[in-house]
């Protein structure tokens, strides 16, 4: 079980602090978004000009009887329709164009930043939160961009539009039209302070979710063994309902939204005739058939992105919610300090002088002034009992982990002094649990390793002796791999992993021994990929059989975090102490 995430930081960041954060991102396609400035105002214009023309035809040509200039007229709205349709879709275009290069960019960096964090990021985190940060908060950002802020500028600039050509047609009616303005921005407000917490938590469901399904997809042949198919359907779907009555009430709020601003659009058209209806009753009115049509058309129109402004404020939240968890996530920084120096080669000479480390702060130490040497060219088993401390060792020695004290040097330098890339060069570990990827065997092997030659690339197959079942391939080293490497059996994936270290010019290996149990073919196979790995390299073998053990040139032995005995395995059995025990109880202790 991990730990629980860190929390939402109290002081949250305002929107407009967010979408600050986001500018970057899409500042070199700020060319598109003169053309968004550009085009968005024009459309806006055709729109405001259109009951003007109507009000132009009525009163100027149909009221006279004038059916020849009405063409003109008719000419004219025809044109300005067309502009508009032109300039508001080549205005949408490219808010699109600029949002997805734009996200795509910060789709990259969130990718990117996660990559360079060190194990203690992972820890904290579940592989579905960060697959939800990383994929549908942005996604969720775009969708707001476009159908949040793009639409929110142009239906700020029809509204602004259409009260300047309302005041100036005709000022008495436009006070009466928007005499329910002040409910209507007070209905907003509110429904604004209730959709945003409501967006967070609709973000943070999907991340559950999302995490939860990762989980038990990568462990499904467990949950099926143990017959805990039930229990995980009930939970999946507890925390499904639980997504779903975060996006109800939001859409509660959105649908109560919208039934207002239909009911304020019906009362100003209602205030607009009953205002106009009383001007009839003057023997010269001031106010014109034309003058009511254009009225009642702006009045259609204007309240169109009134009632839209409630969506556009909830894709705003929406997008504020996913902003502020993706930002949360690159301000978190655990990445491993970098040093500066880069020797033009490493030895292999490691000492650990009065190591101590702990996982957290709130956690307790796993290792407790640890000191040891491994000289080049020597191999160094490490043994002891579960959680005895040995694969922290190997942790720390990579560089997963900082924040150890205590002195671990290689060559002489300090481990923290070295650069992250010479120590992950010059360093690899031969994993217990083999990762594989979901390409060609070639790829798993290299891991996208540029300088590594074809020759490099066969030789290291052929050592590990890998070649015994990848040569059976008609592929070969073309060969796809699925998923986890689920086509391959326990023991081909092992080789595999060993041929992943021997195809690198690593001075140190970690070998961090499978206890996972093989047929006698593959374990003699092993043990010869083993004994050339251990060839004219450092190794320090994280060890859990007796026979790999016996190869070392010396153990170091661990018990509850600490070195209590370390020497040949003779003379750690003559010596009768915590080694000879774990001798004769099988490495169960």
């Amino acid at each position: 079980m991990k730990p629980p995430e860190p929390r939402e930081p109290a002081d949250k960041p305002g929107d407009w602090a967010l979408i600050k954060r986001v500018w970057p991102y899409i500042q070199q396609d700020r060319g598109w978004l003169w053309v968004v400035l550009l085009m968005t105002p024009l459309g806006v214009l055709a729109g405001v000009v259109q009951p003007v023309l109507l009000k132009a035809g009525i009163d100027d040509h149909i009221a006279v009887g004038d059916i020849a200039g009405l063409t003109g007229v008719a000419l004219a709205f025809l044109g300005v329709v067309l502009a508009g349709w032109l300039t508001g879709s080549l205005g949408f275009y490219a808010l699109q164009r600029m949002s997805l290069r734009g996200l795509a960019r910060l789709r990259a960096a969130i990718f990117a930043h996660v990559t360079e964090q060190g194990a203690r990021f992972f820890d904290r985190r579940t592989t579905g939160s960060l697959m939800t940060r990383t994929v549908n908060d942005t996604e969720a950002v775009y969708e707001s961009l476009v159908r949040g802020a793009g639409q929110l500028l142009t239906d700020l600039l029809t509204i602004v539009g259409m009260l300047v050509a309302m005041f100036a047609l005709e000022w008495r009616l436009t006070l009466v039209a928007f005499a329910f303005s002040p409910i209507i921005w007070v209905t907003v407000g509110w429904f604004r302070r209730r959709l945003r917490p409501l967006s967070l938590a609709i973000r943070q469901t999907l991340s559950r979710l999302n995490g939860f399904f990762a989980e038990q997809i990568y462990g499904m042949s467990l949950v099926q063994l143990y017959g805990a198919q039930e229990k995980s359907r009930a939970k999946f779907d507890d925390m499904s309902r639980a997504y779903m009555v975060a996006y109800h009430r939001s859409n509660w709020l959105d649908a109560g939204l919208y039934a207002v601003m239909d009911g304020m659009s019906a009362l100003a058209v209602g205030a607009v005739v009953w205002f106009t209806a009383i001007q009839f009753t003057d023997p010269e009115p001031s106010i014109t058939i034309g003058l009511l049509v254009a009225f009642v058309d702006y009045l259609g129109r204007i309240f169109v992105p009134i009632r839209e402004f409630a969506g556009r404020i909830a894709a705003l939240q929406q997008s504020s919610a996913a902003l502020e968890r993706i930002f949360g996530l690159m301000d978190a920084n655990d990445k491993v300090t970098p040093g500066s120096i880069d020797p033009e080669s490493v030895h292999g000479a490691v000492r650990f002088d009065g190591v101590s480390f702990a996982y957290a702060a709130d956690r307790p130490e796993v290792l407790h002034d640890v000191s040891f040497a491994v000289r080049p060219g020597e191999v160094v088993a490490l043994v002891g009992a579960t959680g005895s401390g040995k694969t922290t060792i190997g942790k720390l020695l990579t560089r997963m982990y900082d924040g150890y004290s205590g002195s671990i040097t290689v060559d002489d330098h300090e481990l923290r002094d070295l650069r992250l890339e010479t120590v992950r060069d010059r360093i690899t570990v031969v994993h217990q649990d083999v990762y594989l990827f979901d390409g060609t065997v070639a790829e798993n092997i290299h891991l996208w390793k540029r300088d590594l030659t074809p020759e490099a690339l066969r030789r290291a197959v052929e050592l590990s002796r890998a070649a015994s079942f990848i040569d059976e391939q008609p592929a070969g080293l073309e060969w796809r791999l699925t998923e986890r490497g689920a086509n391959l059996s326990t023991g081909q994936r092992q080789l595999l992993a060993i041929a992943r270290a021997m195809a690198r010019d690593a001075s140190i290996v970690i070998l961090d021994e499978a206890t996972a149990s093989v047929d006698s073919e593959t374990e003699k196979l092993i043990d010869e990929a083993v004994a050339e790995l251990f060839k004219q390299r450092t190794v320090l073998v994280i060890a859990h059989r007796l026979s790999t053990i016996q190869k070392a040139d010396r153990i170091v032995v661990l018990h509850q975090g600490g070195v209590v005995e370390h020497g040949s395995h003779e003379e750690l059995m003559a010596l009768g102490g915590r080694y000879r025990l774990l001798v004769e109880t099988g490495f169960e202790l």
